[in-house]
């Protein structure tokens, strides 16, 4: 990617940061939800993390899953997560989601199940696809809405999220 693309991503990611969020950050330390095979999962400090939240329902959010499947399968200095709202903006059951999404056969994808919509709370999302970005303190640095290549997402992590 091009030196010029690459700034004007990570500027218009902190611009947009800058005006979602004002001077307090959104912190999604401690948050603790199960995932499709029942393993729990808590966002801690430490590391940075890629969020994307996702509905069974949408097609731009099943068309990033393959993508995603392979960033979340590639050696980097960040987790990937998903987060799904079972119950919740129009999202089916626990149950029937995991069952669904068990015949899709994606393997490497962690997937997180918001029963209690715990981050639905703290994060206005307004459309699907949306993608947060966790810094090393377990603070959101941005959100985007929409469908983001697994280029634009590591171009994000390595330069605007510390």
């Amino acid at each position: 990617m091009n030196i010029l693309k690459k700034f004007f991503i990570v500027s218009i990611f902190i611009i947009f940061s800058t005006f979602a969020f004002g001077k307090e950050k959104i912190s999604f330390e401690g948050l603790k939800m199960k995932d499709v095979t029942g393993k729990e999962y808590v966002f801690q400090s430490g590391k940075k993390t890629y969020v994307k939240f996702w509905a069974s329902w949408c097609p731009v959010c099943l068309s990033g899953l393959e993508a995603l499947d392979e960033l979340s399968q590639e050696e980097k200095d960040f987790d990937v997560v998903t987060v799904v709202f079972p119950n919740r903006s129009g999202e089916m059951n626990s149950e029937d989601f995991v069952k669904w999404y068990k015949e899709l056969g994606y393997k490497n994808i962690k997937v997180l199940l918001d029963e209690n919509g715990d981050i639905l709370k703290l994060v206005k999302i307004r459309a699907f696809p949306t993608s947060a970005f966790v810094n090393t303190q377990g603070k959101v640095e941005g959100i985007l809405v929409g469908e983001l290549p697994k280029e634009t997402v590591k171009e994000i992590m390595g330069d605007a999220v510390k």
